[in-house]
């Protein structure tokens, strides 16, 4: 079962090992690259991905509310983006990445965000099929030769 932690200083390193499949390099950003970058990214959170005190993965978010985030033109605030997710060669295809889409939309919710947004690499081997089966659409959007999908999840309701 997967659980999400966020990233302590005792985890970089085992986060930092995790690695994809050699023909998904190309797909997404080193674990160790995407932390250093979080330093610069306004908003943004990191979180490991774990299997019974296992590291499996990492997941990494960015809140486009943040006052200082560095939205482009179009974006929409009122969104949590999926910046990084991967899922280490040796426990794909478990559920893991199934999960940590689960966990994003929880959070969009905790933190009453009614869409969750991500950009995915179209080549052999990306995780497009993932979130297009999650429900995510197409939003015609290539930014930084990514498509652009977005799931709706809602107007979230505050109560007073």
């Amino acid at each position: 079962m997967s659980e999400f932690h966020p990233l302590s200083r005792g985890t970089v390193r085992q986060l930092a090992a995790l690695e994809v499949r050699e023909d998904q390099a190309n797909l997404v950003a080193s674990n160790l690259l995407t932390m250093a970058q979080s330093i610069f990214e306004p908003g943004s959170e990191i979180f490991g991905i774990w299997d019974n005190d296992e590291p499996v993965g990492l997941l990494a978010i960015v809140d486009m509310s943040h006052p200082e985030a560095e939205l482009d033109e179009g974006d929409d605030p009122d969104g949590i983006y999926i910046w990084r997710l991967m899922v280490d060669r040796n426990y794909q295809r478990r559920g893991h990445g199934l999960a940590a889409l689960d966990f994003s939309r929880e959070l969009a919710h905790r933190k009453k965000r009614s869409k969750l947004v991500v950009g995915v690499v179209d080549e052999p081997g990306c995780a497009l099929p993932l979130y297009e089966a999650f429900g995510f659409k197409r939003t015609g959007r290539i930014l930084q030769n990514e498509v652009e999908l977005i799931l709706h999840l809602g107007r979230v309701q505050v109560s007073v």
